[in-house]
């Protein structure tokens, strides 16, 4: 009973002090999900999800959407984090001078690396105040979105979305296709979010995977016509038998002949290329050449790329996951 009369008391206070946002909490919905999504690593992700979110909500929502797509995830972390008095809504705490003041950009403690690999971006928020807290917009302006698409989501206890995900394009940075914004519904579980997610058809940006004998490796991959190629051959599962040559590489026939865009090329441990437009060539030393890069193995050091093609021929498996 304390707790209702300290509750109604804050709200007669925010009528006196913020009469223009009595009528729209600043809060964020709870979720059905008990367990966060571990977060894999995806050197070839084209997706990426970013969220803001001051307890496990948005975190929740976020990275169930990145593990349904296969994204990469990132958290945008203010540089001076929000405590419980700064959240204490319609106290005229710090939440609420930064949503009634349009100059407001709170600034981020780190920024995504790069924003040039991803095709579509999630941005996730919670509503505070009937809009996506500000931190948010200091994020838009701040990153390249320009030629992606971006699918705003956002959670709230009982806001809708309102103009939040329009107000956001309207600072944002590049020409970039906002999709409609999503609010993820109350109680929704990590098996609704995944449906919406994967409803969106997206799930077409899957990676190639590769194994040296049963070894899995991360590889980024090139992007151009030959790997575009390679994928292809690759959704039916594809097993290349390779060959030691020369003291620095493995060889073995792809059984079809891809495009191909030969140069002069230097190669390094852990490369990968095409030879003649049927040849994969996977280097544990290095060699010059005319070639088509692949793609590089990015977890193997050079002695563990020598001991996985240096002692006798192997077999390479590519697939689709």
């Amino acid at each position: 009973m304390k707790k209702l009369t300290a509750f109604l008391a804050a709200l007669v206070l925010c009528a006196a002090v913020l009469p223009a946002f009595a009528a729209d909490a600043v809060s964020s919905a709870t979720l059905n999900i008990t367990e966060l999504p571990e977060i894999r690593e995806n050197p070839d992700a084209k997706i990426l999800v970013i969220y803001f979110s001051t307890d496990d909500t948005v975190k929740a929502a976020a990275r169930t959407i990145a593990d349904a797509l296969d994204a990469d995830v990132f958290e945008a972390v203010p540089e001076i984090p929000y405590s419980e008095a700064d959240l204490a809504y319609y106290t005229n705490c710090r939440a609420d001078k930064e949503q009634a003041d349009s100059s407001a950009r709170p600034a981020i403690s780190a920024w995504p690396d790069s924003m040039e690999q991803y095709s579509t971006v999630f941005i996730g928020y919670p509503i505070w105040h009937g809009q996506a807290p500000k931190i948010l917009y200091t994020l838009v302006e701040g990153i390249d979105l320009d030629g992606k698409t971006v699918i705003p989501f956002c959670t709230s206890a009982s806001s809708g979305a309102g103009s939040s995900a329009k107000n956001l394009q309207a600072v944002s940075a590049g020409e970039a296709e906002w999709l409609d914004v999503t609010r993820i519904n109350n109680r929704s579980t990590a098996e609704d979010i995944r449906a919406w997610a994967l409803s969106l058809g997206l799930e077409g940006e899957k990676t190639m995977k590769m194994m040296i004998g049963s070894t899995p490796v991360e590889v980024k991959w090139e992007d151009n016509d030959s790997v575009a190629a390679l994928k292809e051959l690759a959704a039916g599962g594809l097993e290349i038998r390779m060959s030691m040559y020369g003291g620095f590489e493995q060889v073995g026939p792809i059984g079809s002949r891809l495009p191909s865009s030969d140069v002069q090329t230097v190669t390094n441990s852990g490369d990968i290329v095409l030879y003649s437009g049927s040849q994969l060539v996977v280097f544990y030393g290095s060699n010059s050449w005319a070639y088509t890069r692949l793609g590089h193995i990015t977890d193997k050091t050079p002695e563990e790329m020598k001991t996985l093609l240096g002692n006798g021929d192997v077999t390479i498996t590519l697939s689709m996951d």
